[in-house]
């Protein structure tokens, strides 16, 4: 895995999985801290670069994760954090507890569970049994103000980035305009207006 854009975003994902750790609201089942040391396989000095590693927090006994920090804002980062829930309500609460709702990924073998999970969950593509596919001609943007602008993709994005615009141009002679330019005045005959 590469590194990181900037040491900016670095240090961004390192303060959001150090506060869930140090709050006591998570704990790192791997990784957890940013990479030092020499890469086995290439020579790569790991300090030299923006590199974390990949990273999994769960709640920790007694609390949950939800109310941290990583679970709120967007890490931008190898992080995922995995809460656990027993009914399909819990699950949709959970998945729409967000200010984002850019994309959701559902697991399951049952189709009908598909279809009605994916009509509850607050989020502009729901991908089912499959994660980060898309289609150029499906729409792709986030359900809540907070995730972008707009969409990407589709006609969607084409309406998005196009202005209508209409453009009249009388092309007949000054006098022949003259005669037929007044659609309003009386005896100009049947006039299509609207």
């Amino acid at each position: 895995m590469g590194p990181l854009i900037s040491s900016r975003q670095l240090r961004n994902v390192e303060a959001l999985v150090d506060d869930c750790v140090e709050a006591g609201t998570g704990e790192a089942l791997c990784g957890g801290k940013r990479l030092t040391g020499v890469s086995e396989l290439d020579g790569t000095d790991f300090s030299k670069g923006y590199f974390y590693p990949p990273t999994v927090i769960v709640s920790t006994s007694g609390n949950s994760i939800a109310n941290s920090r990583i679970w709120k804002e967007e890490a931008f980062g190898p992080v995922i954090v995995v809460v656990g829930f027993d009914t399909e309500e819990q699950a949709i609460q959970i998945a729409n507890d967000s200010d984002f709702g850019l994309g959701a990924a559902l697991w399951t073998q049952d189709l009908s569970q598909a279809f009605r999970i994916s009509e509850s969950i607050n989020s502009g593509i729901i991908w089912v049994n499959t994660q980060h596919r898309n289609d150029p001609s499906s729409p792709w943007g986030g359900a809540s103000s907070a995730s972008g602008v707009g969409s990407e993709n589709g006609l969607d994005a084409y309406h998005a980035y196009t202005t209508t615009k209409s453009i009249i141009i009388n092309y007949a002679s000054s006098d022949e305009s003259l005669a037929t330019d007044d659609w309003f005045k009386e005896g100009a005959g049947h006039v299509r207006y609207g």
